[in-house]
């Protein structure tokens, strides 16, 4: 683990080298609003297929994301949102759709600059949970099945004062030295299996520790590449400090036409208290008992929308 964060820190800080050499204009007063969408569908049909050739399938989600950025004199304010969500339906349509990704996260931080220094004091606050429930075997539906997760159980959610620097508008790096987290499960049935990074016995559990975030975007080639990277560090004073919580995401679009781009976006995933799915017996499924403490990684090519209001 130690390995991974030393590896992105280090791309992270390249990044940051290469872009002091290309200041963008400041950014303009007022509100500034926009979003993308982004499309997942795939279609299969099978009418009598011959032996081995495979089954009915139909899947589609995509990655939303929205943004509302304010700013007036010193004050700025930063509001931004996205929701991933995909499930596919394998075989007969009786069957169950199932869950491939589903993440909601909404993000806010209000900062005012120190005098014309790159430095400001900043509150953040996030929160993250997912929409549709979960059953067994990650499926949506499952009358007969235990019910693993669903809206708010769990959340996530963190307030972070601190300070932020921002050196142009393409790097901004912020750290709080006191942020707070919880982990809440509402679902009291939920909240027993103890799965999700909450207490034992208990429906939450609190941290209070270190964070840095550290955000980049960017164009290139005469802006059709388009590179977006949040890296995302946490230590819990009060639980095993030493065990790095980390969350990196990036997006990669290359333009193909106006408000138009081919996305790649991948996300990784590391806390040492919520336990993840791994497939120990390589059989393709995920079960119950199958839970151990993992890197997680998410990784989705997409045809997304852009535009600004």
């Amino acid at each position: 683990m130690k390995k991974t964060i030393l590896l992105m820190l280090v791309l992270l800080a390249f990044a940051g080298v290469q872009l002091n050499a290309q200041d963008a204009p400041e950014a303009k007063e007022g509100w500034d609003m926009g979003g993308s969408i982004g499309f997942d569908f795939t279609q299969l049909g099978l009418v009598n297929p011959r032996v081995g050739a495979g089954s009915n399938r139909i899947g589609f989600g995509g990655l939303n994301t929205l943004f509302a950025h304010y700013k007036k004199g010193k004050l700025s304010w930063d509001n931004d949102g996205s929701l991933q969500l995909s499930v596919q339906r394998i075989g007969s349509s009786e069957n169950p759709f199932e869950k491939n990704i589903d993440i909601l996260r909404l993000g806010s931080i209000l900062g005012y600059q120190f005098g014309d220094s790159k430095l400001s004091g900043a509150v953040a606050a996030t929160f993250e949970s997912l929409l549709l429930p979960t059953y067994e075997g990650n499926v949506l539906s499952g009358p007969d099945s235990t019910l693993l997760a669903k809206f708010l159980s769990p959340a996530r959610i963190s307030f972070s004062p601190g300070l932020t620097y921002k050196p142009n508008e393409h790097l901004t790096v912020f750290y709080s030295p006191v942020s707070s987290r919880i982990i809440y499960v509402a679902d009291d049935a939920i909240a027993q299996l103890n799965v999700h990074g909450n207490e034992p016995g208990t429906n939450s559990f609190y941290t209070l520790g270190s964070n840095l975030n550290v955000t980049y975007a960017n164009k290139y080639l005469g802006d059709k590449l388009l590179v977006g990277s949040s890296l995302d560090l946490y230590s819990n004073y009060l639980k095993e400090p030493q065990n790095i919580d980390v969350l990196w995401k990036v997006d990669m679009g290359w333009q193909v036409f106006k408000n138009i781009s081919l996305n790649l976006a991948t996300e990784l995933f590391y806390d040492h208290d919520v336990m993840v799915q791994v497939d120990r017996n390589k059989d393709g499924k995920y079960d119950p008992d199958e839970l151990g403490r993992r890197v997680s990684f998410v990784e989705a090519l997409l045809i997304k929308y852009n535009y600004v209001f």
